[in-house]
């Protein structure tokens, strides 16, 4: 009975040993969390994607090309050599003895790496403490995107554009949601919301106060385009600004028209903010250039896929951007106008690749932006 009760205990220890996750304590504030470890040739090691949920590294990302993975944590960047046990930061090149391992998909550093790099790396912020065996950090901010809205246009007793077979509310919001299914499946961690997720009428003003309430770090809202000349097709992507061109102004005559037709007329449209006045406010103002970016990537990606007519990125004084602060842009998938772009938007397979294209300029915004915060 001793005999079977020692070999117990000795088997649970070597489970515990081979577990032994290493705790995290920040300050201040003490919020603890655990790095969770394995052995690998008899020796620990950890997915580097730990970094990424207990540390909030901004981005990690493999360069194949460079043989290398970049880390960002603390605001500053970490390169790791791939297939070797080097590690660069500030100019200074970093030994943790074992090699990077590739398993299953998963790049994994030996813990050396935290327990003796990261403590030089950031002198003052990490300390490990070997008789606790716990490392202390000073508290990161997360600033990655983690709250994404779409915003599927009009709704309810706003129909949007009509085609001959379709009306704009009906596509919008079949589109919000395979985007939504998608970004959610793609991206760890990300939240994404829907202004709204039936056919029901929300005012332009309540989508933006929707976002702004849920602190999104993104706001998308998706439209189709109509035009009198039934020839006119292509995909374009809005942000906020004042309108450049004649097209412009005509598409944010039409979105606009909105408050005009269903949200109380000209009192309606007076409640709105002049837009002059909006863009002199300093939390839009900083997300310009933001918006600018993310608009030109949903609209490369987009274009790339879909073989559409590039009608470019522009700025437009939409109301539905008006308040919104974060970054925001305003797609148009296509003219509902158009008989053959209709055939187009209201096929599952055409609406899979436009959700994929948006989701992939999505991505790779969220990629620089986490990187460079």
């Amino acid at each position: 009975m001793l005999k079977k009760l020692t070999l117990l205990f000795i088997l649970i220890l070597n489970f515990v040993l081979l577990t032994a996750d290493i705790q995290v304590v920040f300050s201040p504030g003490k919020n603890k969390d655990y790095i969770k470890t394995t052995k690998i040739n008899n020796v620990d090691y950890f997915p580097v994607s730990e970094l990424q949920r207990v540390f909030k590294a901004g981005n990690i990302t493999e360069d194949r090309l460079e043989n290398r993975l970049n880390i960002s944590l603390y605001n500053e960047n970490i390169l790791i050599l791939l297939n070797s046990c080097y590690s660069s930061f500030r100019g200074n090149l970093y030994n943790f003895v074992y090699d990077v391992v590739f398993q299953n998909g998963i790049w994994y550093l030996p813990v050396n790496f935290l327990k003796d790099n990261l403590t030089q790396m950031y002198l003052g912020k990490i300390k490990y403490n070997l008789k606790s065996d716990t490392i202390t950090a000073e508290q990161v901010n997360d600033t990655r995107i983690k709250v994404i809205v779409l915003d599927p246009g009009h709704g309810g007793k706003d129909p949007g554009a009509r085609g001959k077979n379709s009306q704009e509310k009906d596509i919008t919001l079949d589109m919000a949601f395979q985007i939504k299914n998608k970004l959610e499946n793609e991206l760890y961690g990300v939240n994404v919301l829907l202004t709204r997720s039936r056919y029901e009428f929300v005012s332009l003003q309540q989508r933006t106060q929707y976002a702004n309430k849920n602190q999104a770090h993104l706001f998308v809202s998706l439209h189709c385009n109509a035009a009198l000349a039934k020839t006119s097709q292509g995909i374009e992507t809005f942000f906020l600004s004042t309108a450049r061109t004649t097209e412009s102004r005509a598409v944010e005559a039409l979105e606009n028209s909105v408050v005009l037709n269903y949200e109380g007329g000209q009192e309606a449209v007076k409640n709105y903010d002049d837009l002059q006045l909006i863009l002199a406010d300093l939390h839009q103002s900083e997300q310009l250039e933001e918006s600018s970016n993310l608009a030109l990537r949903i609209q490369g990606s987009l274009i790339g896929s879909s073989r559409s007519v590039d009608r470019g990125v522009k700025q437009a004084g939409f109301y539905v951007l008006r308040g919104a602060f974060m970054p925001s842009v305003l797609v148009e998938l296509g003219f509902i106008t158009n008989e053959d772009e209709e055939k187009k938007l209201l096929d599952k397979n055409y609406q899979d690749k436009l959700a994929d294209s948006i989701v992939d300029g999505i991505k790779s915004f969220k990629q620089k932006y986490d990187f460079i915060q």
